[in-house]
Formats: structure tokens, sequence, C-alpha cells
């Protein structure tokens, strides 16, 4: 195991960076949800059995709640399917090291940045005939930052459930490839 100087923001169960976690051996110094009753026990089992500690961060945070002193020494801080605006003077301080996975192939299909592009993939296959996820730094434009990995995979989804299960495995491979390869370019 091997944890990295990093801090991961969540608002959903924690599951993908469960996972990411198991697969890659690399776990971050602290996670921190702004929604943590949706956080597994599965989830938040694991992470305390590895000493990684999950916080709260409130639902609707403000600049000063991302100024504690523990993530401001972070090296990298990663965002998963964490709904929130991350304000422009924290960004700042970080000069690109905010990076957000994207479920969408926003370099492709630009119309696709923001909330519930699942759905529209789907329902528009045929204007959309790959689907996949991207990482992308963080700017305080919404999802509009420099890509660093893609995941690309054919459209060929049977129904928004199954666009979703597509989608979140290659928000995972995704994140895999960055961990074997390219997080040090961050």
């Amino acid at each position: 195991m091997v944890k990295l100087n990093w801090t991961v923001f969540i608002s959903q169960t924690g599951s993908e960076i469960m996972n990411i976690s198991k697969e890659s051996k690399i776990y971050p110094k602290v996670i921190y949800s702004n929604n943590k009753e949706k956080v597994s026990k599965e989830v938040e089992d694991f992470f305390n059995a590895s000493g990684v500690s999950i916080k709260q961060i409130p639902f609707k945070p403000t600049k000063e709640d991302y100024l504690q002193e523990e993530i401001l020494d972070s090296k990298l801080i990663t965002l998963h399917g964490y709904l929130r605006i991350i304000p422009a003077e924290f960004l700042e301080k970080y000069e690109g090291k905010i990076l957000n996975g994207h479920p969408a192939l926003i370099n492709k299909y630009p119309e696709l940045k923001g909330f519930n592009m699942q759905e529209k993939a789907f329902i528009e296959k045929k204007k959309y005939p790959f689907i996949g996820s991207v990482i992308h730094k963080v700017t305080p434009k919404v999802d509009d930052g420099e890509i660093y990995v893609t995941c690309v995979i054919d459209n060929d989804t049977t129904s928004i459930d199954d666009a979703y299960e597509k989608l979140k495995a290659s928000s995972f491979d995704t994140w895999i490839k960055f961990f074997k390869e390219g997080w040090k370019l961050v």
C-alpha cells in the first residue's frame, strides 16, 4: 500500500475511490464528503482499516471550508462524483493540482459538460457514437480544464442503467490509467 499526500472529495457512496485504491494499491491521506450519510459502510470500514479517515465537509462548502491546513498541504486533490463548484480562490492555490473525473467525452463533445450527461448520451446515441470518461484539471469554468487521461468506448448501451454502468466502468478505468501512468504529470 502506498499512501500519497492526496486528498479526495466525494458526494456519493465512495465506492469508486475504494475500488481505485484496491486496484492501484494507492491510497489517499484523507477523504472529505459533503454527504457523509451516503458513504457506504463497506467504504468506511475499508478506509478505516487502511488508516484513511473520511471527514465531513459542509453540504454547501464555502471557500473557508477548503482552506484547512490538511487540505492545503495536499500535493494532489481529486474529485469523484463531487457535485460542487470549487471556489476560484482555492483553485488559485493549487495551480492545476485539482483533478476531476467526468463521465463524458468533453474533449470530443463539449456540450456534455456539467450534470446528467449520461442520459443525453444514451438518448442521442446517433449523435454520440462513443462514450467514456476523462480526467481533467479543475478550473473556475465547469468541466473546462486540460484533459490528462481519456477512456473511450462504443455507445452500444441498451438502457439508461446500462449507460450508467458502462460510464462507471470507464471512469474507474480512466482513474486506474491515471494512477498507473499519469499522476506524476500533475
